[in-house]
């Protein structure tokens, strides 16, 4: 009987390590975390007082567009006078950036979501857009230069 117990117990131990194994790999497969979104500002570089300028970006996830962000709302102001940022606890929800000025974008399909701006003096202004999708936020921005209409 003791031959056959030291056949058996090594046959045991391979089937609890493989069955073990097994579950194992079976919660990394179900806890798979989604792709984060990709945001892309499409902002001019240089812009003139006069223009009404499309403010735009591209949101994708994974590669694919994503039309139905729950918040996409653009942020401008000249870089000399930069907002104050919120408190830690309170953090910067879209009525508080409405309230400080922010404009909401409008999807045009495709992950296209557009705002219009008009730049009324020169100088070097901040675009940031704070973009809440799902779970996942995203606030780039990007430095616009505005010049007088006339050139100078």
């Amino acid at each position: 009987m003791s031959g056959q117990v030291r056949w058996f117990m090594p046959l045991i131990i391979i089937l609890l390590l493989t069955t073990v194994g097994c579950s194992n790999d079976e919660p990394s497969q179900s806890t798979d975390t989604l792709e984060m979104i990709k945001v892309q500002l499409m902002v001019p570089d240089k812009v003139s007082t006069q223009d009404d300028v499309a403010l735009q970006i591209k949101l994708t996830q994974g590669g694919q567009p994503v039309d139905d962000a729950d918040h996409v709302q653009f942020q401008v102001w000249n870089e000399k006078d930069e907002p104050a940022a919120p408190a830690v606890d309170q953090g910067m929800n879209p009525e508080d950036l409405e309230a400080q000025g922010a404009i909401t974008a409008q999807s045009t399909g495709d992950g296209i979501y557009e705002a219009n701006y008009a730049f009324e003096e020169t100088g070097v202004y901040v675009v940031q857009v704070h973009v809440t999708a799902g779970a996942m936020h995203a606030m780039p921005r990007t430095k616009v230069t505005v010049e007088s209409a006339s050139g100078n």
